[in-house]
Formats: structure tokens, C-alpha cells, sequence
């Protein structure tokens, strides 16, 4: 709807020059037959017609034609057509405003001319901070997103498809419906917020998930990435700012009626590589055999279920008890859930859970307005059903933008979106509740249901202990979660004086969400079959932002352009209140057919709980000034100081100052010969400061006080017969704690070549962050049931290279448009505590230890543990270096280790231990690229966007339930296929040796679970036609395009996990996740889409 709008603005100001020469008596024609008397009359003339389109196909109106060299030119006309007499072998120039110009031999009386946008446009306004600014006057990292790019990905969230659109972003996602993305901008800064700050119409959000925000909705993206261009916003920029105009009304005067929708499947595309029922039995048989064997106890192999001999017997039904291998089970006693009987089944758990799920978006909107005031209304219906059978995420959104013009001096409007979601809760991440975590975790011979169309599970005696995901999801399907936002701006702006603008604006970010659970008993669970609850929870929080500027831009001897922004922004965070209810025994469940409700209760069965998070408050002034000289030199300064609540009066004001300059070196006269082919070359260096105050507490330094039951009631009397409830120390506090503060220095440089066919921009930056916040490290005598404060310590640096590349062109029908961007960074930790040893550290599931360390020297979050170095091949070995923790004396006991994982020994002292862990990989990739392709001939337009990430490990730590004997449930193909066998060649082997017994292989972090992450994949493909204006017309309508799409349908990889994209670090601000970065717990794959879609117009 935008190229719309923006082409509708073009044609309207070629028929404003069409009125402008009929209203001083002067046509088209008649401006072509007197500039026309400039031909020579020694030449002979020929008459030229043509015809000038976009690159749809859409007439151009008031295009100028001229000859080159001459004043002999003409305009198109309503239908893009022009006639123009010109010599032989002339040249036409073809230009009009927003277009790449074409110099056209003429080489036929008749011509057709096909313009393409300027994206390079170097006159082209760009939103900054607080205002806006030229293309070619920025002196900052801004990255532009082209929307066209953004809206080309399908997704609830704009971030989920900024991914690869911009250099030095990187996005992680999850295939859950309507999960969040995690943005980090050059790099990791610390260790607890990482996000970076979302401004939307003027008005700032710490919220990191944007789910409620349209993507149809959004005009213009850009990314602020360096202290230079995001210091204005200064205590919330530390992790850089992404700005967000929505789309506004336009003056055509004529309302404009869209719709936008698509329809689509969804799919995983890839599955736990688990074997079936038999190979699992056989596989456990094996090791069984062999854990005699290396132990010398003698006897069969034995299992409760599949009694005791060579190999496993198969009953005719699984039983609670067991069923000891017998065939003639009698199931006629069954009584459900004491007694239960299935058969014996080959269940794909994965199957059973998994789906070819719906998604659906549709957007109608209606904008226009005249000079006095503009509108653009919208409205959304966005449903992504999950992969997982029963899960969802939809939301209905509306939103309402206006301008009105109420002076010539006055102007005043609003933005405002209200968004409803809603979905059924379903974890994203962990590996202990994820349903696909419990497809390898669920044993492959017990079937969904049993005998009677119960569900069946873990009851059945040595099935291990699973929960049966179909029925997890099948009794949580009526639970939900809803949230209703409301987030919009009221703003008023007037001009005092030429030049001098006064603007004020008043944001509200205000949600309500509630929430909807009933737990049901779990009878088939072998551990427990828990309690019956229902629980009801209701949050609300709310944030305003009022910002005031004086904004002051003047032009002195066409040389000298210098525009000065001073202003104030206020800011009060209302964090929120909980209540939660809960009632215990809401349901009688002796029997699935007969629950009924329970009408009793006493104080032991309900709990209700409220939550109060406090406020938060900002306060700052900001000023920049932006000066030009004969746009060459050029110059930028800010400066900004913000006083904070989260501190101490002493400690509350940060001052964030920044400076760039920009020399564009193609305007200099020594640059002459070079502009024939040199449209632009721009250097740039820019020095600047952010804070980041982003820590749990908002009131980190003071002592908080708390009434806890039974923790601080107080016996008064003395005689133990009544007390009185006091409050206790909850959480200790910190005066010195002040702000995190990050420099930053950017060098780049910018070009665009041949008349913007070709444009390059390479940024080179080091930004270091000092002072970290992180949580005080006590001694081990101080109360652990009291909070930590947190602390200034630690400091951290990246450094890294942006790259990209462009190039657009077109050729008679044909036109394309490849868009590239490259970047690099590297992360090290400089400092985390007085002790070069300190480290912070980061857990995965089950492993005994930690598998991340952040400490000096190192990138946050590098895998630790112990390097595996081949297997015992003999009893020598082992002795001579014996495993972790072991004492092996003699040759008789080193048997039982033949086979086993053999760890380096890299300290050198001849043994293992501890001191031997070390660092095994990185979550960290070397190069991020995107590549985004776009081919239209004629009608028909086709694009495809790529995505790679090289050189960044992942931790599967899936492959500790898959690959050892360490959990009961399914196991991985290459338990079978690539194992450690006595006597055989094991130069394939990737696994220790098949022992039932052996918890020491896969219990330690080790170098196994770590694997290259490394991907490319094939992101977006697009097909689509736009019918022909002519044919449209007909029937009012303006513009009609249909298309197919396809995502995700090609991943090139060498991980074994699901998804190579998979992160782990939590969207959350303060969760400290990326401690945990790329820690392969268990999380939803990326999904396959095929879409088919519609763009609508009248």
C-alpha cells in the first residue's frame, strides 16, 4: 500500500505541472513544439513516440523527456505516452522524481521506457531520533529497511521478519505461534539486557515482543546501531533502537480502500532421528547383555515388560505391574486407573503430536484526506495455528491514525492501535515441559491409548518416565492466555517562527492481560498423578511517555544548513500488579466419566496471591545539532542527561554525549573526473555514549522488607502461644550502584555508482560497555534466602564489521534488484570481578555442572567441559589414564571401562579432574549474511530471500536423553549405528561402547554435545502477478497482484538437532538468557509455510 500511496504522490505532482503550464496558456504539446524550434534545420527530424511505465507496467504521468544536450523536451501524458521530434541519433533523458534516470538511445520511432524507484535516492527523509534527517546528511549507522523486503516474510512480528534485512542484526526465532524474536544489535553487552528499545510514532517501549503491532501497519524501519546516531535517546540505548513509523493518510482526496491477506499451511520439516519399537528393544537388549558381560554378573538380559533371555519376548498385553514377557494376559479385570492393559505398539510420538497447522492474515484498510487533514484506518485478523495439536496464537488488532491541519501554523493528530491476542501458553523453550521434547523422552512401544481409550503411559512398569504429550495437550486445550494493549500518541506541533517548530507528544503503552489454567490429574504418570487445580490470573501494566522538542532548521547562503533540536522527554513506568486465585480439588476425578464439582473448601485448598511490581521513572533533556556546509562536511551533535529512579540520589544522573562528522568525498572538485560514473562516496566517524539502567529492581538501593507466612511472625510474649506477623529482610541494597555505561566509536563509508545501479556501505566499530551490572557475588555465610543487589562490575567489548551491497537495474521488460549484507562481530569479556578466575556461569538439562562460562578472555556464554579424546580402546589405557573420579588398580577392574568415552587430560598432570574442563565451542557465529533477490518482467515479479549464519556452535543437549543410557525413552539412530563395538573397526564410532549401566559417558558436559551450527537456508520465495492497470480500470479497481510464497523450504546443515536457528536466549529483558545462549534444550523447529496471498486495491 505504500508504493501505492507513493506512486499516487508522484503522478499527482507531474498533473500539478500539467496545471501549472495550461494555467500559463501553455500545453504539452505546445511546450514541445517550441523548445522543439531548437532543433537545427540542417538535421532531419524524426517523430518519436513512447510510453513510460513503472516497473509494474503503471503509466507515469509527467515524466520529462528531454534530448540530451538540448532544451528539446516534452512531459508524458495521464497514459505515460510522450511524441517528441529529434535528430538522428539522438539521446533522450528520461527523469522523474523518486525514479532511477535513463539516458535512451533512440534507436526506433517507437519506445517504451521502464523507470525503477530510487531507493538510493540521496534526497530521500529519514526518520532519526526525534526527528528526521536526508539521506545524504546522516552522519551515523542507520540502517534502512526496505519494507517491501519486511512484508515479503510472513509472521505475526515485525522483528521475525527483519531477520537478514539489515547488516550487524541478528534475530533468533522459534517456530511456537506467536513467540517473540530475540534482537541483539552488534553484538552481546551484558549480562542481563540485551534488547534493544522499540520506538513507535515517537514513543519508546522496552517491550521486546511486538506481536501486537501490525507489520502491514508499518511505513519505514529504521535501525539505530551506534552511540553516534542512538545517544539521543541515551539511558535506553546502550543495546541500540529500532524506529517505527506507521503509515499516515495521504492528500489525494480521494479515500483509498486495501486488503492484504494470505492463506497457508505450516509444517516442521524435520523430526528426532528415534528408532522404532523393536530396534529400541533390541538396542536395550544389547546393552544389557553387554553391561554383564563388562561387569562379569552373568545371566540374560531382563526387562519387567519382556521378561529374561537372549532376546526380549513381546506379551500380548503391557501391564502396571508388568507383564514378564508372557502371552496369555487375561485383561479381563481391567479398572481404570488402578488397572490398565495395552499392547504392545509402535506409537511415532512425534506423529501423534505434530500437525500441518493453519496460518491466516487479513488486513482491510482505507486511507486519504485532503490538505486539511489525512487518515489511515486499518484493521487485523492474524490466527497461526501450532504445529503441536491444540496450540494457536491469534490476534484482532485496529488502529487509527489521523492529521488535521487546524492552522497553517497548527497541526495536531494521533496514532493508536488496540490489539487483543490470545493463545493457549504452550512453553517455547524448555526441554522438561516442550511437547516435542517428550516425543524422544516417550517410550516408543506403549500406545497413545490403552485397551479401553484411556490414555496410556509411564504407569506401565519400566516404561520410564514420561508424560503422554497427547494427553498434556488434549486436557490443556481450553487453557489460554489473553492479553489486550493499547499503544498509541497523541501530538500537537506548531510553527513559532520561520524555521522554528514546536512539537509535543504524549504516549500510553497500557496491557491487561488475564489468564485461564485447569490442571488435571495425570493418571498414566508413573511419578504421580498430582491434584486437580483451577487458577485464574490477571495482570495489568502501563507506561506513558511525554516528550516536548524545539526544532530549529534554516538554510543561510544556500551553503550553510543547520537545524538545533532541544527537548525534554518524561517517562513513568507503572510495572504492574499480579493476583492470582487458585483452588485446589476443584474437580472429584475418581473416575474420567464422572468428574464432578467439588462444593466444598477450607483455607488449605485455595490461595490467592497479589503482586505489586512498583514504578519507574525517567526524566531527560536532549539537544543535536546538524550542520551542513555545501553538502560536503558535514556534522553531528548530541548530547543528552537523564536521571533515573532504579538509583540513588547520588547516582541517579547520566550525562550521554555523542559527535560524528561525514565528508562526502564525490562533491570535492579534485573528485570531477570521477562523476560521470561516481554518484556519491561518503566517509563517516562517529564517537558516543549510551547508559542502560535495565535491572530487575527498581529499587536497587534500598533494603526491601517483607511479610512472609511463618518466616516473620514474632512470639512477643515469649511463652510460644501467640504470635504477631512483622516483616523480615527480603532483599539487601546497594547506594554505589550507578549506571552501565557503553562508548562506541563507528567508522564508515558509503558509495552509490552509475547512476545508482550499484551502492555499498562498510561500517567498521569497537564499543566497549563498562561498568556492568551484575548481581553481587556474597560470601557463603551471608543468608541465601535474601536477594542480591546488583553491581557495578564487568566490563565487555565487541568489535565487529557491517557490510552491504546493492544492485538494481532493468532492461526493456526486465528489471532486478539483489540486496546484500554482511556482518561480523567478536565478543570478550574484559572483566567480571577483582578475580581474573570469576566467572558467571549457565546450565542446561540434566548435565551434572554448568556447559556455559562467561569469564575473562572469552565471549559471554562459551560452552565448557570436558573435551572427548577417542574411547578407551584397551585395559592399558584406562590405566594409565583412568576416568574422572575413578581408581582403577588393576587390569581386571579397567574392563568395565574398555569402550567408554576417553576425556583429554589437558592440564597434563596425568589425571582427570576438574581442572581439566575447558572451552569446547561458541554460540557466537563469525559471519551473518542475508541475500534478498527480486526479478520482475512484465508483470510478474519474483523474489527470494537467503540466510546463513557460519562458525557458531550449538549445545544439543538434547542428545542426553537420546544417546545414553542416562533417561528411560527413545534413542537416537546412532546409538545404533555408530557405537563403540569390542573387536569391530571403530574408526566411525561417535559413541561409547552399548552399556545399560554407564552413567558416566553422557553425564558431564563434554565436547560430544557440542556441534557445528553452521546453516544456510532458503528463507522466502515469492511468486506473483500484478494485473495490467487497463485491465483493472474497467472495473474500478486500482491495483489487484495475487502471489504464492514458500518459507523455509530448503536448510542446508550439518546439526543434528531440530533447528540450527534455535537460540535459547530469552526475549525478556532482564533474564539474564544469553548466559544460556545456544544451550539446544528442546525448543519448537522452525516451520515450513506454503501461502497463497492477495493485494487489493479500489
Amino acid at each position: 500500500m505504500m508504493n501505492n500511496q507513493l506512486a499516487f504522490v508522484k503522478s499527482g505532482l507531474g498533473l500539478a505541472l500539467c496545471f501549472m503550464m495550461v494555467g500559463a496558456g501553455v500545453t504539452p504539446s505546445a511546450y514541445a513544439s517550441t523548445v522543439g524550434a531548437s532543433v537545427s534545420a540542417n538535421q532531419q527530424a524524426r517523430t518519436v513516440t513512447g510510453t513510460v511505465t513503472d516497473q509494474k507496467g503503471e503509466p507515469l504521468l509527467g515524466v520529462n523527456v528531454v534530448v540530451k544536450g538540448t532544451t528539446n523536451g516534452t512531459i508524458t501524458d495521464m497514459d505515460g505516452k510522450f511524441t517528441l521530434e529529434v535528430a538522428p541519433n539522438a539521446i533522450l533523458s528520461i527523469s522523474y522524481i523518486g525514479y532511477v534516470s535513463q539516458d535512451i538511445p533512440v534507436t526506433s520511432d517507437v519506445l517504451k521506457v521502464v523507470l525503477r524507484e530510487d531507493t538510493q535516492n540521496l534526497e530521500e527523509v529519514v526518520v532519526v531520533g526525534y526527528g528526521t534527517q536526508q539521506k545524504k546528511d546522516i552522519t551515523g549507522s542507520v540502517a534502512v529497511v526496505d519494507t517491501k523486503e519486511l512484508l515479503a516474510s510472513s509472521g505475526s512480528s515485525a522483528t521475525q521478519q527483519l531477520q537478514g534485512k539489515a547488516a550487524g542484526v541478528y534475530i533468533g526465532q522459534s517456530g511456537s505461534p506467536g513467540s517473540p524474536s530475540m534482537v541483539r544489535i552488534r553484538g552481546i553487552n551484558t549480562v542481563n539486557d540485551n534488547g534493544p528499545l522499540y520506538v513507535i510514532d515517537g514513543v519508546s517501549t522496552r517491550n521486546q515482543d511486538l506481536s501486537s503491532l501490525n507489520p502491514n501497519d508499518i511505513e519505514s524501519m529504521q535501525v539505530l546501531k551506534d552511540a553516534s546516531s542512538a545517544a539521543i535517546y541515551g539511558a535506553q540505548a546502550a543495546n541500540g533502537v529500532i524506529l517505527i513509523t506507521t503509515k499516515k493518510g495521504t492528500k489525494s482526496g480521494q479515500p483509498r480502500l486495501t486488503y492484504d491477506g494470505y492463506v497457508g499451511v505450516q509444517k516442521t520439516g524435520k523430526k528426532y532421528d528415534v528408532l522404532n519399537s523393536m530396534d529400541r528393544l533390541n538396542l536395550e537388549w544389547d546393552a544389557k547383555a553387554n553391561q554383564i558381560a563388562l561387569t562379569g554378573a552373568g545371566g540374560y538380559p531382563s526387562h519387567v515388560q519382556f521378561g529374561t533371555g537372549e532376546r526380549p519376548s513381546i506379551p500380548n498385553y503391557l501391564t502396571q505391574a508388568g507383564a514378564n514377557g508372557l502371552t496369555n494376559i487375561d485383561p479381563s479385570d481391567y479398572s481404570y486407573p488402578g488397572t490398565t492393559y495395552a499392547p504392545f505398539s509402535d506409537t511415532d510420538w512425534w506423529d501423534e503430536i505434530d500437525r500441518a497447522a493453519m496460518i491466516q492474515n487479513h488486513q482491510i484498510g482505507l486511507s486519504g484526506g485532503t490538505e486539511k487533514g489525512q487518515y489511515n484506518l486499518s484493521a487485523n485478523y492474524f490466527k497461526q495455528d501450532g504445529t503441536v495439536i491444540d496450540s494457536y496464537y491469534q490476534r484482532y488488532q485496529v488502529r487509527a491514525n489521523t492529521s488535521f491541519n487546524v492552522r497553517d501554523w497548527l497541526r495536531v493528530g494521533e496514532n493508536l492501535t488496540y490489539a487483543f491476542t490470545k493463545d493457549n501458553g504452550l512453553n517455547a523453550t524448555g526441554a522438561e515441559s516442550n511437547p516435542y521434547s517428550w516425543t524422544y523422552r516417550a517410550s516408543p512401544y506403549v500406545p497413545v491409548y490403552d485397551i479401553a481409550g484411556n490414555f496410556a503411559g509411564s504407569k506401565f512398569a519400566g516404561t520410564g518416565n514420561f508424560q503422554n504429550p497427547v494427553a498434556n495437550a488434549v486436557r490443556g486445550k481450553d487453557n489460554y492466555y489473553s492479553n489486550n494493549r493499547i499503544f498509541g500518541n497523541l501530538w500537537a506541533e506548531a510553527d513559532i517562527i520561520d524555521g522554528l517548530t514546536f512539537r509535543t507528544n504524549f504516549g500510553l503503552d497500557y496491557t491487561n492481560s488475564y489468564s485461564y489454567a485447569m490442571s488435571k490429574k495425570n493418571p498414566e504418570f508413573s511419578e504421580t498423578t498430582g491434584v486437580n487445580y483451577l487458577e485464574e490470573k490477571s495482570s495489568y501494566n502501563y507506561r506513558w511517555v511525554w516528550t516536548n522538542t524545539l526544532s530549529y532548521n534554516k538554510t543561510f547562503n544556500d551553503v550553510h544548513k543547520l537545524t538545533v533540536l532541544l527537548g525534554t522527554e518524561a517517562i513513568r513506568d507503572g510495572l504492574g500488579r499480579t493476583m492470582t486465585g487458585r483452588r485446589y480439588t476443584y474437580l472429584y476425578e475418581d473416575n474420567t466419566d464422572t468428574w464432578e464439582l467439588n462444593m466444598g473448601e477450607n483455607d488449605n485448598q485455595r490461595i490467592a496471591d497479589s503482586n505489586y511490581k512498583g514504578e519507574f521513572a525517567l526524566f531527560g533533556i536532549f539537544g543535536r545539532v546538524d550542520y551542513s556546509y555545501a553538502d560536503k562536511y558535514l556534522f553531528t551533535g548530541i548530547i543528552r542527561r537523564d536521571g533515573v529512579s532504579r538509583f540513588s540520589d547520588s547516582n541517579r544522573y547520566g550525562v550521554f554525549p555523542s559527535v560524528s562528522l561525514g565528508w562526502r568525498l564525490s562533491q570535492e572538485s579534485f573528485m570531477e573526473n570521477t562523476r560521470d560514473w561516481l554518484d556519491d562516496l561518503k566517509l563517516r566517524v562517529g564517537y558516543g555514549q549510551t547508559g542502560n539502567s535495565e535491572v530487575p529492581r527498581i529499587t536497587n538501593y534500598a533494603m526491601e522488607y517483607r511479610t512472609y507466612p511463618k518466616r516473620s511472625r514474632y512470639d512477643f510474649n515469649g511463652m510460644n502461644t501467640s504470635t504477631v506477623n512483622g516483616f523480615i529482610l527480603d532483599k539487601y541494597g546497594n547506594e554505589d550502584t550507578k549506571w552501565e555505561a557503553t562508548e562506541m566509536w563507528n567508522v564508515g563509508l558509503d558509495g552509490t555508482f552509475l547512476n545508482g545501479k550499484f551502492g555499498f556501505g562498510l561500517e567498521w566499530y569497537w564499543k566497549k560497555t563498562t561498568d556492568m551490572l551484575i548481581e553481587a557475588q556474597y560470601s557463603a555465610l551471608a543468608n541465601p534466602e535474601i536477594g542480591k543487589p546488583y553491581i557495578n562490575f564487568g566490563d565487555i567489548k565487541n568489535t565487529g564489521v557491517d557490510f552491504n551491497f546493492n544492485y538494481r537495474d532493468s532492461k526493456g521488460d526486465w528489471s532486478w534488484d539483489v540486496n546484500l549484507n554482511l556482518s561480523h562481530y567478536k565478543n570478550e569479556v574484559l572483566r567480571i570481578s577483582e578475580s581474573d578466575d570469576a566467572s558467571l556461569w549457565g546450565g542446561g538439562t540434566r548435565i551434572s555442572g554448568n556447559v556455559t562460562r562467561t569469564t575473562k578472555g572469552h565471549a559471554i556464554s562459551e560452552f565448557y567441559g570436558y573435551v572427548v579424546d577417542g574411547f578407551y580402546e584397551n585395559t592399558d589405557e584406562v590405566m594409565a589414564l583412568p576416568p574422572l573420579g575413578q581408581t582403577v588398580s588393576d587390569a581386571e577392574a579397567a574392563k568395565a571401562w574398555v569402550g567408554k568415552f576417553k576425556f583429554k587430560d589437558v592440564d597434563g598432570d596425568g589425571k582427570l579432574s576438574e581442572s581439566d574442563r575447558t572451552f569446547i565451542g561458541s554460540p557466537h557465529p563469525d559471519l551473518i549474511a542475508g541475500l534478498n533477490a527480486t526479478i520482475t518482467w512484465k508483470n510478474w515479479d519474483f523474489t527470494m530471500f537467503w540466510y546463513s549464519t557460519i562458525g557458531n556452535d550449538l549445545f544439543n543437549n538434547n542428545k542426553y536423553f537420546t544417546d545414553f543410557w542416562l533417561f528411560e525413552g527413545n534413542k537416537s539412530s546412532r546409538m545404533r549405528d555408530l557405537s563403540w563395538t569390542p573387536g569391530a573397526d571403530n574408526s566411525k564410532a561417535v559413541l561409547p561402547i552399548l552399556d545399560y549401566g554407564d552413567t558416566y559417558s553422557g553425564t558431564n558436559s563434554s565436547s560430544y554435545y557440542v556441534e557445528d551450527a553452521s546453516f544456510l537456508r532458503l528463507k522466502n520465495v515469492v511468486l506473483g502477478y500484478t494485473f495490467p492497470k487497463t485491465v483493472l480500470s474497467k472495473a474500478g479497481i486500482q491495483n489487484l497482484r495475487l502471489y504464492v510464497q514458500a518459507e523455509n523450504i530448503l536448510t542446508i546443515t550439518g546439526y543434528d538437532g531440530l533447528d540450527p536457528e534455535y537460540t535459547n536466549a530469552d526475549v525478556s529483558k532482564t533474564s539474564g538468557g544469553d548466559l544460556q545462549r545456544g544451550v539446544d534444550m528442546g525448543g519448537w523447529p522452525t516451520t515450513m509455510r506454503f501461502l497463497f496471498g492477495v493485494n487489493f486495491a479500489f
